[in-house]
């Protein structure tokens, strides 16, 4: 008798977040997962064998509401608060991402007399515009041209312009000196991107944490949530599979049934709107609500039919772009490496507990965005990376390091013929040529390795292109038009259906907002329905 309140398609970290949520209001609910295994990216995969590590690596973005409104704390979620927060190598020196913002300030202002006074009034200039436009996170989103209308001030409409409708090449270049201090705004707004920074619109990835900001309120300056570098939030000890972890005890805290290896065939619905699902197995699940948690085009594409919400709209959402771009490297090392080009005085093992990245400046980016788009594979990997044993020591025995590195810009499909084995492991090898200029002998260290190709993770991770943020985040592909402006809201035309995951708003990345919202527009039309009951 699998009846339920509600039923969400897809174990991932929102598809939880909103299990959670409506479980912790009484509802009874069913997660449905079609892998062996919660959490989609952010879940624990076994790479190499018995080294168990996510797909992703930091939690930048995760929303502190959901981390303090399910308890997560009390059900063993911790962070460790690195500081650094990041490091870059720019031409043998590198960048430390301090969370005191004088230290960052000193070697921006190394990079170009100036720089550091020129790169806050950037960034003062989109908190401000952030707050103008008045975008909530946590709620169904504006439409492009309700935020134009929004603003009055002639600065902010200028600033709009230039960040909605120009280029990050421009915007970038409009307002700073240095390369460096453009490459490190560079690849906070095109991470996992497939759209070269000289097109319109590719600024917008600036925005997210000004709109976080507004929605929170001011704080002090020196608030780390304020540095406009990643990794406020800190790294989760036992990686980012900790978070899952959590996320699906509270679940079970709250009654909700977790299904792995549980695949949706199709959504069911009638007259009267959404009944339930039936899985690849031929179970039925019934529910007078369904939350659908996975990608929008695997879901219009292959478990709705035209009668559901219409062709139209199904035809649309299915032929929305999914360009992708993710390689994966993991490397267990039987030492760490030293990192090259460090200031004197600093303390080389702080440095490799934070997050690293290994990029080029925008001319750079743009040859390797525009390689990918063609097929070809980028002569200069960009990745972004992380030693999670140091803040995880128990992810291998004792004595050796697993190395988690996202590479970006690997074609999905290449021009002169498909992934195999030779391929993938050139590409690997390429990565970590590249990370060799940061990590000295990092090569002679590696005792094993697993490099995965965007096909192999598009397979594993049902993620379509190997796109982990559900479809492009360009402006006209955000707000009110994610995915579709008929079910840009969380609710849907096809009444008890409503829409979570990377691919509504606010977007990919680990967030778990658009699994919270969903289950509050679940909770809040639940209260009316109840309301208008005599």
């Amino acid at each position: 008798m699998n009846r339920y309140d509600a039923v969400i398609v897809g174990g991932g970290h929102n598809g939880l977040v909103a299990a959670a949520y409506l479980g912790r209001a009484g509802l009874r609910v069913a997660v449905l997962e079609a892998r062996p295994q919660l959490g989609g990216p952010c879940g624990g995969y076994e790479f190499l064998p018995g080294r168990r590590l996510s797909f992703t690596n930091s939690p930048g973005s995760l929303n502190p509401a959901v981390v303090t409104e399910l308890g997560l704390a009390g059900h063993g979620l911790r962070f460790v608060r690195a500081d650094p927060t990041v490091v870059q190598q720019f031409g043998g020196r590198s960048f430390l991402g301090w969370r005191d913002p004088a230290r960052v300030d000193a070697q921006l202002d190394a990079f170009a007399p100036g720089e550091a006074d020129r790169y806050r009034a950037l960034i003062s200039g989109l908190e401000r515009l952030g707050a103008s436009l008045r975008v909530s996170l946590d709620a169904a989103p504006p439409t492009l041209d309700v935020l134009r209308e929004r603003l009055t001030d002639p600065a902010d409409k200028a600033l709009f312009a230039e960040v909605f409708d120009g280029s990050l090449t421009d915007l970038l270049d409009g307002h700073l000196r240095s390369d460096q201090a453009k490459t490190l705004l560079a690849m906070l707004a095109l991470n996992a991107h497939l759209v070269p920074p000289s097109a319109p619109g590719t600024a917008v990835g600036l925005m997210m944490r000004p709109f976080a900001l507004a929605a929170a309120g001011a704080g002090r300056p020196a608030d780390a949530e304020r540095v406009a570098l990643r990794g406020s939030t800190g790294l989760p000890v036992g990686s980012m599979s900790a978070i899952i972890d959590a996320l699906a005890s509270s679940c079970r805290a709250h009654g909700v049934e977790l299904r792995t290896s549980a695949p949706v065939d199709r959504v069911l619905h009638g007259p009267d709107g959404v009944r339930g699902v039936v899985t690849v197995s031929g179970e039925e699940f019934t529910a007078p609500r369904v939350i659908s948690a996975v990608n929008p085009v695997h879901l219009f594409r292959d478990l709705l039919d035209d009668t559901a919400m219409g062709a139209t709209v199904r035809d649309e959402i299915t032929a929305t772009p999914m360009r992708g771009s993710a390689f994966k490297v993991v490397l267990e090392v039987d030492s760490l490496p030293g990192y090259a080009g460090l200031p004197d005085g600093t303390d080389p093992d702080r440095v490799r507990a934070c997050q690293f990245r290994v990029g080029a400046p925008l001319d750079g980016i743009e040859e390797s965005v525009t390689a990918a788009l063609a097929g070809r594979v980028a002569g200069r990997p960009l990745m972004w990376g992380l030693v999670p044993t140091l803040t995880s020591p128990g992810l291998t025995p004792r004595g050796t390091h697993l190395i988690s590195v996202n590479a970006w810009h690997a074609p999905h499909t290449p021009h002169d013929g498909p992934w195999d084995t030779t391929r993938t492991e050139e590409f690997g090898r390429a990565c970590v040529d590249t990370l060799a200029a940061l990590m000295p002998g990092i090569a002679d260290r590696i005792v094993a390795h697993r490099f995965m190709n965007p096909v192999e993770i598009e397979n594993e991770l049902g993620l379509p292109g190997s796109n982990i943020t559900h479809g492009d985040m360009l402006p006209v592909n955000l707000f009110g038009a994610r995915p579709h402006p008929a079910v840009a809201g969380y609710r849907t035309p096809l009444t008890g259906f409503y829409l979570s995951g990377s691919g509504t708003w606010p977007g990919g990345y680990v967030t778990g907002t658009p699994g919270r919202n969903a289950a509050t527009a679940v909770l809040t039309d639940l209260h009316d329905e109840q309301r208008r009951t005599p």
